[in-house]
């Protein structure tokens, strides 16, 4: 890499051990990894050596992509160059504007500078081409066709295809014998494949720019930032969504290659931007840099390598590499881990040393050793896409007699289907499909599909087994329901992925997990008899069993007829199920599938401590009377959870205080919070009673906030509370206790619960909460979380015990073992676990009770029972001197 001029005045030195680095940089260019998440590297210098330096290297890397075609000597311009990989560089003095012109110019560059092969950018020059053009007048699709016509024409203008097509019928149109043709002509290959890129830009194609911008479709996004749209061209969205279409068409143009194209061994290499300066805040190197740092976060930037420098303070996201200059390998080999295996950071600084190359070595090896060495061309190359075609025609030929006496049987369904209430429903590994609705309301359910996708795609140990977590995972339109506790219950699962496959074991087995969306009350999770033609999602992971090593299905999360019947469904096919989050009699009833387990305790374990807590509990007294009078707010349409644990605690409460009923219906249309609100305050103010609530915790704040509004005996005098008890509270109520507190004022509310933080060093809750916030930010872990967490480590670890003896593990396997030797005192975050032959659900599981007290919003512990972190059994609940027998589960013996 010869001597260049950096600015005025003479060059600065290389730095020390400078030509390390530039071998790793080397090696990416040539054969990118497979890291999903390539960083930005970002040079600069130790305190005390020349600024100038970073820069330097940066402009001298260029020459390392560009070797001469005589084979030796520098190339100042671009006559006799033979470019080694595509690249581009972003200089501030010689760019003028902001990044619109920076991203345009390395679009061009790239192009200009392929090895071979031809690259096309179709979704960078769509969105490019929006910014130039102006929308028209009217409703919504007349502005939409100014655009869509000069889009059209651009697509023209690239397509040499279909612009013959439009000179054909030109041509026919100009002669006598020929124009009634024009007509047809250009109606098939002018008319037709307009309308159907109008209806693809309208329906499926560049979806991820509507949903960036929040539109139905790409058209409807278009008018936003239009030359007189809404959106500046400036805008940091606008540039996400330049960058994010260049990044696409990348992707494509390194991975979308047929295998008998002839271009198929030659496109290893990656894309790379050379940024010398982002000094100026204001330049279109900084700007660049900030648009890839704002969007590699959350999406793969694999193809793009970008190598940049500042002389000046780095920006604060560029996070320090850790490496140590002083050492020969220290930056070398932290740049080569970063670049192979990835970084969670978009933009890493690379400190160089201080010290410069005074003895001349690493520049005489950076001038001397090889440079960029991608694969060239041969002659060869052609022969495969010449001749495995003629070799498939003959083999389709012998073959296609018994094709026609034996027909291929019909294609699998699609795996995620749009259902009659808006849903997306079936099965997904992340990014095969897309179980979330367009828009803002999926973004939670597609941050985690990207999560599952990119822990899958690191699985490269072929013998994987994969767990289905199926559970509802969306809700319907006009659903008045918080968020789905399945999402909650996915991050403790997707957590526990991470964890096993990161580690190291002995018999490790990697994991792989599906994602499957019964809808909303679990309506598509089994088959409909009423409706045999809706998805049946247990009948699709049923289908996938063999293809995709499914071990087990994890989750149900809920309690339903419908839930019971997946189980069934996946019964019948040998695989088993273990739940979480699921109470219902019936689940676990003596009519259960026999390969059915869940780690959740049950309403008949659940309800006696609920009516016992109430019985004795001083907080509630002090709140009610001596024996509190019960206002049960159940669903009776709710058979599985609701009205069973109605009947189950009035049977065990009835014998020490009086009981009301109240009716409240999950769903809309029934009973409305509105219409019982006052209903309950009256009762409660009656009776000086407590109300019990028994109903799903998603529609409990619809029930608060209409007793919020209600007046009357809702509101209390001033110093009193109203107190309530939950089987559950919703995931908010738990995680923002003060903020719950403040809501509801006039509230004191207690909630059971299976998990509660605890000061025992051996409480692996702790160690889940630390790891959950590191994966998940400032998203809190909780009780639903840790048991998705569980359901995937008892399962692993079962697949692990079994390893030894057999390496090809059956789901069949995995239930023989747990009803022979099951699972004993397993330290799990939601509690220590037992599950075995005798038991298909924790009978001793730990049970808690906590109240968010008024008005400081703290929470506190009052009833722990069962066997707690420390393997204790507690025989009695309370602070001393009120302590109370802890009520036992007649099956925990």
């Amino acid at each position: 890499m010869p001597d260049s001029s950096s600015g005025a005045g003479t060059p600065p030195p290389y730095p020390k051990w400078s030509d390390r680095l530039i071998r790793q940089l080397d090696a990416f260019a040539a054969a990118r990894s497979k890291a999903p998440d390539v960083p930005a590297l970002l040079l600069a210098r130790q305190d005390g050596g020349d600024p100038r330096s970073p820069a330097f290297l940066v402009r001298e890397y260029e020459h390392r992509l560009t070797r001469a075609r005589g084979g030796g000597g520098r190339q100042d311009g671009h006559g006799g160059a033979h470019f080694q990989v595509p690249h581009a560089v972003v200089d501030d003095a010689e760019l003028s504007g902001g990044f619109v012109e920076a991203v345009d110019h390395v679009a061009l560059r790239f192009q200009l500078t392929m090895p071979s092969g031809r690259l096309r950018l179709p979704a960078f020059h769509t969105c490019r081409k929006v910014l130039e053009e102006g929308r028209g007048t009217g409703d919504a699709r007349a502005q939409q066709q100014p655009l869509l016509d000069a889009l059209h024409e651009a697509l023209l203008e690239r397509r040499g295809a279909l612009r013959s097509g439009v000179r054909a019928a030109d041509f026919l149109g100009r002669h006598f014998l020929t124009g009634w043709l024009q007509g047809v002509v250009a109606a098939l290959i002018v008319g037709l494949p307009k309308a159907l890129y109008g209806h693809r830009l309208r329906h499926r194609g560049l979806r991820w720019v509507a949903d960036d911008l929040g539109a139905a479709c790409f058209l409807d996004a278009a008018l936003a930032f239009c030359q007189d749209g809404v959106l500046d061209r400036e805008d940091p969205r606008v540039r996400r969504v330049l960058l994010r279409a260049l990044l696409t068409d990348l992707y494509q143009a390194t991975r979308r290659r047929t295998w008998l194209s002839h271009l198929w061994a030659r496109r290893r290499w990656s894309f790379v931007v050379l940024i010398p300066e982002i000094d100026d805040p204001d330049g279109p190197g900084r700007a660049f840099l900030s648009t890839f740092e704002e969007l590699a976060g959350e999406h793969s930037s694999q193809p793009l390598l970008v190598l940049a420098a500042c002389a000046g303070s780095p920006p604060d996201y560029a996070v320090p590499l850790g490496a140590v200059p002083n050492r020969p390998n220290g930056v070398a080999d932290k740049v080569f881990a970063c670049l192979n295996e990835g970084s969670e950071e978009p933009v890493r600084l690379v400190t160089l040393p201080a010290d410069d190359d005074a003895e001349g070595t690493a520049r005489t090896k950076i001038e001397t050793s090889p440079g960029v060495v991608p694969r060239r061309d041969r002659p060869l190359d052609w022969l495969r896409p010449a001749v495995l075609p003629a070799v498939a025609v003959a083999a389709a030929g012998a073959l296609v007699a018994p094709h026609l006496l034996w027909p291929d049987p019909p294609p699998r369904p699609p795996s995620c289907v749009t259902v009659e209430t808006g849903e997306r429903v079936g099965v997904t590994d992340g990014s095969s499909c897309d179980l979330a609705v367009p828009g803002e309301r999926g973004e939670e359910l597609r941050s985690l599909e990207r999560q599952v996708a990119a822990e899958n795609a690191h699985i490269t140990d072929r013998r994987y087994r994969t767990l289905v977590f199926l559970a509802p995972l969306s809700l319907q339109n006009g659903v008045y329901d918080d968020p789905p506790t399945g999402l909650q219950i996915l991050r403790g699962a997707i957590l526990q992925q991470h964890r096993l496959n990161a580690g190291v074991r002995q018999n490790k087995m990697p994991v792989r997990l599906l994602i499957a969306n019964a809808g909303q009350y679990f309506k598509y999770g089994a088959r409909d008899a009423g409706d045999p033609k809706a998805p049946d999602v247990a009948r699709m992971i049923v289908d996938r069993q063999s293809q995709e090593r499914v071990a087990a299905v994890i989750g149900l999360t809920q309690s339903r007829p419908e839930s019971l019947g997946a189980a069934r469904e996946l019964d019948a096919a040998g695989i088993p199920v273990i739940a979480n989050g699921v109470s219902g009699s019936d689940m676990v009833g003596p009519d259960s599938p026999q390969r059915y387990f869940q780690i959740s305790a049950p309403n008949g374990r659940i309800a006696p401590v609920m009516a016992d807590f109430l019985r004795r509990s001083p907080e509630v007294h002090a709140l009610t009377s001596p024996t509190p009078h019960a206002v049960v707010v159940y669903d009776p349409t709710d058979a599985y959870f609701s009205t069973d644990l109605k009947n189950l605690f009035v049977g065990a409460y009835r014998r020490y205080g009086g009981v009301g009923l109240v009716k409240y219906s999950e769903k809309p249309g029934a009973t409305t919070p509105d219409s019982i609100a006052t209903d309950v305050c009256d009762k409660v103010a009656a009776n000086h009673g407590v109300i019990v609530y028994l109903g799903r915790s998603g529609v409990l704040p619809s029930l608060l906030n209409a007793m919020q509004s209600a007046g009357g005996h809702c509101q209390p005098p001033e110093g009193s509370t109203i107190p309530l008890i939950a089987e559950s509270a919703p995931i908010d109520f738990q995680l923002k206790a003060r903020e719950t507190a403040q809501t509801y004022p006039y509230m004191t509310l207690f909630y059971e619960t299976t998990n509660a933080p605890t000061s025992d060093p051996r409480d692996p809750y702790a160690q889940f909460a630390r790891d959950f916030a590191t994966v998940f930010g400032s998203r809190g872990a909780d009780a639903d979380a840790a048991a998705g967490f569980d359901a995937v480590g008892i399962v692993s670890q079962v697949v692990e015990d079994l390893l030894p003896a057999s390496p090809d593990v059956k789901p069949n396997d995995i239930y023989l073992w747990l009803t022979a030797h099951g699972v004993s005192q397993y330290p799990g975050a939601s509690g220590v676990l037992r599950l075995d032959g005798q038991h298909n659900y924790p009978p001793d599981k730990a049970v808690f009770v906590r109240e968010i007290r008024q008005p400081e919003g703290t929470t506190a512990t009052l009833m722990s029972c069962g066997i707690l972190p420390n393997r204790q059994d507690p025989a009695v609940w309370g602070t001393p001197p009120d302590t109370f027998p802890c009520p036992r589960d007649p099956g925990a013996g």
